[in-house]
């Protein structure tokens, strides 16, 4: 054609067209080029105001992004954004397909992001991302495609600033972008599938949540399902299924994994011929699985094939390239695994070389800049322990510190770091400074990883890791003489569940008083948090949960992140900038029990100590158990565990098997190696002479003359303690002119999972005179509770319960067998102060609001006794076994009954340790009463139910004896609360 002919711009524009098509194919950088050369020369013929210029720039600016995806030149990325914006530019509101261009500059920007870091580029992806989509009408073919790459650029701010709503944000658009996408394109389906799974591993990676991840693989797998074998697809559908089983092995561990991703790994890399684009992503990600087999078997030819496999990677791109700084990071730890292995200097000389080079790349706030100084942190401290410069063991701090304190990243990271930190300044060449900051800086952390964003379940899954973080820091703060803050930090890192339910609930009488319309407006936001952190993951058939459930879990989201910004606004005002903050030591003791010393009992693997809190000492009084250690208590608990369940005394009744308790998860417990089975009274000698009677002689406590007038002790155990009977500790033998000595002839014995909810209890206000019409006792019994072992006993139990309180005119209720329902107790609780339950309870460990209580037409669960209205609750006494027995992966969390109704409202909880007996709960019961009655006056206060307890249970020793029999009838029983 002769220059200037009218066809030849468009004639241009058809052949980049299809040399684009055919890149796509082959991946040559060959046909990418002289695309974009053509292209360039149509745009060039084409004037200005000509309407097809429009289109051309646009899909130069599509080429220029693809060779960018090839090389990581900027240039390029650059040359894609400038045309996109000059379409752009061009284009009027009313332009067809102005949608496609906003989402194709949006594409651009967010992989410039991924080039730079630059947090502006992918916040205009949003914003440009969220415009197309805003202009795209329901129902345009495209809107799947608009949804998705918006989704994408979500994602990326995510990764740039860590807010899980970005990712949370990301997940929902791709879901609905599924739940419109037309069948009949099973390639752009697939596509679709990955970015969401994509999305779903980033979320894992953050927070490790395990249904996150299986919803990953799932729809990778059926990903790969829809794309046929031979498509240029494939390749990258089997590398992106191979990452997320890594991935889940990762966290499960499970072997099978690591080798199945290996397997569809190495396809993806035989699949691609050398000079693919997408060959070194591939092989870096293969190097990362035969890194994690590495790290399980300690193989050294995987670890020799991890190395080569990412040098391959290295080569293949330049040092530009996105991923180049994490390769040669990852590189720098293979290689300092290997030298662990090998001891060759030149390993170790690469690994602070590769390292050092990769951190110096990675900018301020890039998503991995914690993960590489965790791991610079690592290496600094291996190179100190083989030379033994201090400068090093420095400089090893230094990037623990900076690491724990980084603001974007895997909380997990932080988290890790911190205890790096915390474990080096306990050494010889730490400094009190930092190790006080770095335990602070952790207790921080507890709470931040196990924050309201989550459901109830996944907090104490978050936590299940970090259960000795919290006695650790105390013992920290001990070995310096901090101590109020050891408490203060033994209060925050502790039930951290229950203390967010209980601050959910908190009374708003003085910022009601300063601003009605805001102690409203929180209020509102805490009841909707509250019930959005009790729903229930999903359950269906697929593990992909649906655009509704993403919905609620975003709004969930939503809501913590509305009530957060809230409470700054309220700090921020005159008197109220500790509204709802952790509680100093001078408020925690403020309300101190006068009546007797709160005891906490700290269990670290490095010493044990025993914290008296008195209401006439402004600090703490400090007991070292010098004869106690951690391992003693861990002993002792796991063999007093195991006598019971030898005898069968783990649950009450055959029929409610140990999967009601411990959900089938075996009989390996306290995450320690097992012990051999220890005797009841040895286990009680061991507390009398080298934990009870040190802290009696501390506090001067001393056989008093009358045994009617006894001081209290509050026990506030923790790690294995918490799992032992402290109340009955003493020495008992079966002679009868020998008596032993037992903290019972001291003091009468409570617990309480915190001082945080002891003073909360004590400072409840009392109720008013229009409310003293709801004292009384709703009884509850269930003989025989369908699918459950009977319970004879009960019946009897309750009438004679019933029968006392009618002589004293104390009002009543009974409901028994199909009376029991859930319905009828539930609306019965709001009408009685105090509660009786004599039926099976079980104990929902990974949730401990869906404990519950059996009754004759199903469980009443926790989590819906604490939906109601009880201002008033006083007493329960739960004549069930094991209310208060925890679980020994999470001592610190008190995930038992009896914590539940303390954060129900109830005061005061009478709960059992393990099973009792039936021929002495009726027995019981009725002792209890008549004591409770008497010391109440006439009246029925649960303020006296410890001291009731006590003169039942010592009336029940003194007519049993002191057999292991006779003492295992009565030490079960406990008292929490007030």
């Amino acid at each position: 054609m002769p220059e200037g002919h009218s066809l030849i711009p468009p004639l241009l524009f058809n052949l980049a067209g299809w040399l684009s098509e055919r890149f796509k194919s082959t991946g040559n950088p060959a046909e990418i080029s002289e695309a974009i050369e053509v292209l360039e020369r149509s745009v060039d013929l084409t004037p200005e105001g000509d309407p097809d210029l429009i289109e051309r720039l646009n899909n130069l600016g599509n080429a220029f992004l693809r060779r960018f995806e090839l090389t990581g030149d900027l240039e390029d990325i650059s040359g894609s954004i400038e045309k996109h914006r000059h379409a752009i530019r061009l284009a009027p509101d009313t332009f067809e397909d102005l949608s496609d261009m906003l989402s194709n500059l949006g594409n651009s920007l967010s992989l410039r992001f991924g080039r730079t870091g630059n947090l502006s580029d992918v916040s205009e992806a949003v914003s440009v991302g969220e415009k197309g989509l805003r202009l795209a009408p329901e129902g345009h073919p495209s809107l799947p495609g608009y949804l998705t790459n918006l989704g994408i650029s979500y994602s990326l701010r995510f990764q740039a600033a860590g807010d899980t709503m970005d990712i949370s944000e990301s997940i929902k658009l791709q879901q609905r972008a599924l739940q419109i996408m037309q069948d009949d394109n099973p390639m752009y389906l697939a596509a679709t599938l990955t970015n969401l799974a994509k999305s779903l591993l980033m979320r894992f990676t953050h927070t490790g949540n395990i249904t996150d991840i299986s919803e990953a693989i799932e729809a990778q797998q059926r990903a790969r399902q829809l794309t046929p074998d031979g498509h240029p697809e494939l390749p990258s559908q089997l590398n992106n299924l191979g990452t997320l089983i890594t991935a889940r092995f990762e966290r499960m561990h499970d072997l099978a994994d690591i080798f199945e991703a290996i397997r569809v790994q190495q396809q993806a890399v035989a699949l691609s011929p050398e000079g693919h684009a997408s060959l070194p992503g591939f092989l870096g990600n293969l190097a990362r699985s035969f890194f994690r087999r590495f790290e399980r078997t300690g193989s050294l030819s995987d670890i020799s094939t991890t190395i080569t496999t990412l040098q391959r990677a290295v080569k293949l791109v330049p040092e530009g390239h996105p991923y180049y700084s994490e390769w040669i990071h990852e590189l720098g730890i293979s290689f300092l695994c290997r030298f662990q292995i090998t001891s060759q200097g030149a390993d170790i000389q690469q690994a602070v070389e590769l390292m050092q080079k990769a951190f110096k790349l990675t900018p301020e706030g890039h998503p991995e800049r914690s993960i590489r100084l965790n791991n610079l942190g690592r290496l600094y401290h291996f190179c100190f322990e083989r030379s033994g410069e201090v400068k090093l063991f420095k400089f090893a701090v230094s990037a623990f510190r900076e690491a724990a304190e980084s603001s974007t990243g895997p909380p997990y990271v932080f988290l890790l770091a911190a205890k790096q930190w915390a474990a080096l300044s306990r050494s010889r060449f730490g400094s009190r400074s930092e190790l006080l900051d770095a335990h602070e800086h952790i207790i921080h952390l507890l709470s931040f990883n196990a924050s309201l964003e989550n459901t109830f379940r996944r907090r104490h899954e978050v936590l299940l890791d970090s259960s000795q973080l919290s006695t650790r820091a105390a013992a920290a703060a001990l070995s310096v003489d901090q101590l109020d803050k050891a408490v203060e930090w033994l209060e925050q890192g502790r039930c951290i569940v229950w203390n967010q339910i209980n601050q959910l609930r908190s009374p708003l009488d003085d910022l009601r008083d300063y601003d009605p319309a805001l102690a409203d407006r929180l209020g509102l936001l805490s009841r909707q948090l509250e019930s959005a952190s009790s729903r229930s993951e999903s359950q269906s058939s697929s593990m992909l949960s649906t655009p509704g459930e993403e919905e609620e879990a975003h709004n969930h989201l939503k809501t913590s992140r509305e009530r957060d910004e809230l409470l700054k606004s309220i700090r921020a005002l005159p008197s109220f900038e500790n509204f709802l903050q952790p509680k100093k030591f001078a408020d925690l003791i403020r309300d101190l029990p006068t009546e007797g010393p709160v005891i906490i009992i700290n269990a670290d693997k490095d010493r044990c100590d025993a914290l008296a809190l008195m209401a006439d000492c402004d600090e703490p009084i400090h007991i070292p158990l010098e004869r106690f250690s951690y391992d003693k208590a861990m002993h002792l608990a796991e063999g007093l565990r195991g006598y019971l369940s030898s005898r069968r005394l783990r649950t009450r009744y055959a029929g409610l098997n140990e999967a009601l308790t411990d959900e089938g998860r075996g009989t390996k417990r306290l995450g320690h190696r097992p012990s051999a089975d220890v005797s009841p009274k040895q286990v009680l000698a061991d507390l009398w002479t080298d934990l009870v009677e040190p802290i009696l002689q501390t506090l001067a406590i001393q056989l008093p003359d009358d045994s009617e007038d006894l001081p209290r002790i509050w026990w506030c155990p923790t790690g294995p303690f918490a799992f032992l009977p402290i109340h009955a500790a003493g020495t008992y033998y079966e002679a009868q002119n020998s008596r032993g000595s037992c903290l019972a002839d001291y003091a009468v014995s409570s617990y309480t999972p915190t001082l945080s909810i002891l003073t909360r209890l004590r400072s409840r206000p009392e109720p008013s005179s229009e409310s003293k019409s709801k004292k009384g006792v709703l009884l509850v019994s269930q003989p025989d509770t369908p699918g459950l072992s009977p319970i004879p006993c009960t019946v009897e139990e309750v009438q004679a319960t019933q029968e006392q309180l009618n002589k004293h005119s104390i009002q009543s209720a009974l409901f028994t067998s199909q009376n029991a329902t859930t319905s009828a107790i539930s609306s019965a609780m709001e009408s009685f102060s105090c509660i009786h339950l004599a039926c099976h309870a079980s104990q929902k460990i990974t949730n401990p609001l869906e404990s519950a209580i059996h009754l004759h037409d199903g469980p009443l669960m926790l989590s819906e006794i604490m939906k109601k209205d009880l201002p008033y609750a006083d007493l329960a006494f739960m004549s069930a076994c094991q209310t208060s027995a925890g679980d020994d992966k999470l001592p610190e969390e008190a995930v038992h009954l009896a914590a539940g109704m303390l954060a129900a409202g109830y005061r005061s909880v009478v709960a059992t340790m393990w099973s009792i007996s039936d021929e002495h709960a009726p027995g019981v019961a009725e002792m209890f009463y008549r004591n409770l009655l008497e010391d109440s006056q006439g009246g029925l206060d649960g303020r006296y139910a410890a001291k009731a307890l006590h003169a039942a249970m010592q009336h029940l020793r003194e007519q049993l004896g002191s057999s292991t029999e006779a003492l295992l009838a009565w030490i079960p029983y406990i008292h929490v609360g007030v």
